[in-house]
């Protein structure tokens, strides 16, 4: 008796775990980093990308939230987008629902002194992620999206390209002492869109660049992979993660929603 009570109690506790937790998000590991994972869904998931309501104004998930709750629609993914500049407008290409925000940046780095870094964003090659109407997506190389003419529903330019058609950035490197919390997205080998972001903690979700790369090359099997942003990426899966919070201010914030109760 106390063994088939043990096992519907097991049953029931995994059942529940199924149903809290989307089956196409987990956590997975590499190389001493946990990783947030997301599958879009081709058939079910409706991507956005969305700005602040007021051109210039920073963006939050909180404010999202309660923009989607007005239209009846609640959250089920969320993930800040490219690297944007300190008026909350995105330093790259920016579309959302085929209008272009921002235009594509082809503007290389020049530094203004002897041993300046170069941002993020200019480590080149940069690309593009990019989503058609028809939910078909990719990432490109910036100057091939140039010359792509490919027309978006939504895309979003950051830096550097991770993975660039299997091989990673030459500029990164496997003992880099450049640890942060990462945000990405890849295309893999079927063309499926993946979303990933550090888990909320500062011991378990610090990754150098190149090992965040070599996590979508060699585990994820994307061929192409591009950074979106560092610290202050923030992720929100219903059922995967916690409450969502009073997140940092981003520009643009990838969504996926779906009906609410």
């Amino acid at each position: 008796m106390h063994q088939h009570f043990a096992k519907a109690c097991h049953l029931s506790l995994f059942n529940l775990i199924l149903f809290l937790s989307p089956l196409n998000a987990e956590i997975v590991q590499h190389r001493g980093t946990s990783f947030h994972v997301y599958r879009v869904e081709a058939d079910k998931d409706a991507v956005q990308l969305l700005l602040a309501k007021r051109k210039g104004k920073p963006n939050k998930f909180t404010n999202v939230r309660q923009r989607l709750e007005k239209k009846g629609r609640q959250l089920k993914f969320a993930m800040n987008s490219g690297i944007f500049e300190g008026n909350f407008m995105p330093t790259g290409l920016h579309v959302s629902e085929g209008k272009t925000i921002t235009p594509l940046n082809l503007t290389p780095f020049v530094k203004e002194r002897e041993g300046q870094l170069t941002p993020n964003f200019f480590l080149e090659p940069n690309g593009v992620f990019f989503m058609r109407k028809d939910g078909t997506s990719g990432i490109l190389e910036s100057h091939a999206y140039a010359k792509s003419q490919i027309p978006p529903h939504l895309a979003t330019q950051s830096g550097p390209l991770l993975v660039h058609d299997g091989t990673i950035h030459p500029v990164l490197g496997p003992d880099s002492t450049s640890t942060r919390l990462r945000n990405g997205v890849g295309v893999d080998e079927g063309g499926n869109v993946i979303f990933v972001c550090s888990v909320h903690d500062q011991k378990q979700g610090r990754s150098n660049l190149y090992r965040f790369a070599e996590f979508f090359r060699d585990v994820l099997k994307c061929a192409n992979a591009l950074y979106l942003d560092g610290d202050i990426s923030y992720v929100y899966i219903r059922g995967e993660t916690g409450p969502i919070e009073d997140t940092n201010w981003f520009a643009g914030i990838l969504a996926i929603t779906e009906p609410a109760p």
